[in-house]
């Protein structure tokens, strides 16, 4: 049976609402909770901030080197499996992240130990993120590929807001150890059950005889060059500006208005609202080429950081229910509309490459923010907004390009 039409008749079978829950706890124990458990591993290893983050950074670049990799083994053995991998990966980094400062351990430098957790933690957030559940979902349902990543990033639109109320009030009462073990816990559940799922629902695409389709960059026409320069273009841009924004969100309103609390509920607010941001794309957002829906949500980006300079606590409302939408909407964007160019095949493989990018400015920003924040605080959010406009500008550049899958060419 060909390879089309076999996904066709797998369609139903797309555990769309699984994957949606597997991004909360993927983005939101594997990325977003290094913005909680700062303080508490610099308290545990007698780090400094800047060493944190500067370990943040190191295990992100590190994860992007291995994306390509991780790409081409979504398309080989199925994205379902590479996800439960990843998972039980992050897994082992946050039980033994729980361990820094344990006499067990004084054999290692407090850097070394730190920063080998964070790069499994790293490693687990690439196998298990975004690139491999959209790789699934295409993977099973090109055609209706749209309105499945939607719904994934519906869930994991809230990833931010959970790890935050959840792990702050742990972290407060538990301490580092036994939050670190429950987050452990929870990835290995998580891991069971994809990959569980894996078993059941790409066995038949994924057997033994199963080749993927070869793809180098000489094989690529105009077009796709183009097309995965422009995405890869934009995402490492637009990463840089979030991971350096969403980690000091919390720093920024704290020293904005003097009032932690107050703090952790504004920087909390632009989660729910990407899952509104992605509810609209996802009931509306057909109506509209994906390219044009992925600029509109990519301006309200710089717009929502020039009015969180603003010193009123309604204009940061304001600026994070913006942030959020835009974010939600860029999200399903990149996931979509590197398909329209590039199909189930080579999705992986392709996707991986700008994900190299993206994480790469994932990688830059903590450090690149940290410094901004603490040597320029005031010109802080101006530059991020510079950022935010050369990620649109980029994006936009993809509306001169046609595109060449035709499973989602316009008859």
């Amino acid at each position: 049976m060909p390879q089309s039409i076999n996904r066709q008749a797998q369609s139903h079978m797309v555990p769309v609402h699984h994957l949606g829950i597997s991004q909360i706890i993927s983005f939101g124990m594997l990325f977003y909770a290094f913005a909680p458990l700062k303080t508490y591993v610099m308290a545990a290893s007698s780090l400094s901030a800047s060493a944190i983050l500067s370990l943040v950074s190191f295990s992100m670049l590190f994860q992007a080197l291995f994306m390509p990799a991780i790409g081409n083994a979504c398309d080989k053995y199925g994205a379902l499996r590479i996800m439960g991998i990843g998972f039980f990966t992050g897994a082992i980094g946050f039980l033994l992240l729980g361990m820094t400062g344990h006499q067990l351990i004084n054999f290692l430098p407090s850097y070394i130990w730190v920063g080998g957790c964070f790069v499994l933690i790293a490693l687990g957030l690439g196998m298990s993120s975004y690139e491999a559940a959209f790789t699934a979902t295409i993977q099973l349902d090109e055609k209706n590929a749209r309105k499945k990543i939607s719904i994934i990033t519906f869930y994991g639109g809230v990833a931010s807001t959970v790890s935050w109320l959840c792990l702050t009030p742990l972290l407060s009462f538990f301490g580092l150890a036994i939050t670190t073990t429950l987050v452990s816990v929870l990835l290995c559940c998580t891991a069971i059950v994809i990959w569980q799922i894996a078993k059941s629902k790409q066995t038949n695409y994924f057997n033994n005889s199963f080749k993927p389709q070869p793809f180098h960059w000489s094989l690529l026409t105009k077009i796709e060059k183009q097309s995965l320069v422009c995405l890869a273009t934009t995402g490492g841009v637009q990463y840089l500006m979030f991971s350096a924004t969403t980690l000091l969100l919390i720093s920024w309103f704290d020293w904005q208005y003097g009032n932690l609390t107050m703090a952790v509920i504004l920087a909390s607010i632009c989660g729910p609202f990407q899952v509104i941001g992605r509810y609209i794309e996802m009931q509306f957002g057909h109506k509209l080429d994906a390219r044009k829906t992925g600029i509109i949500a990519h301006l309200l980006v710089p717009t929502s950081l020039l009015f969180i300079q603003i010193p009123s606590p309604v204009f940061a409302v304001i600026a994070m229910v913006l942030f959020g939408m835009g974010i939600g909407v860029i999200t399903v964007s990149y996931g979509f509309v590197t398909n329209l160019y590039f199909r189930a095949e080579v999705y992986g493989r392709a996707k991986s490459i700008s994900a190299a990018l993206r994480m790469i400015g994932v990688a830059v920003g903590p450090s690149l923010g940290g410094w901004l924040f603490t040597q320029q605080r005031e010109d802080f959010m101006t530059i991020m907004v510079a950022l935010a406009l050369l990620s649109t500008a980029s994006f936009a550049l993809l509306l001169a390009l046609k595109p060449t899958n035709s499973i989602h060419q316009q008859p």
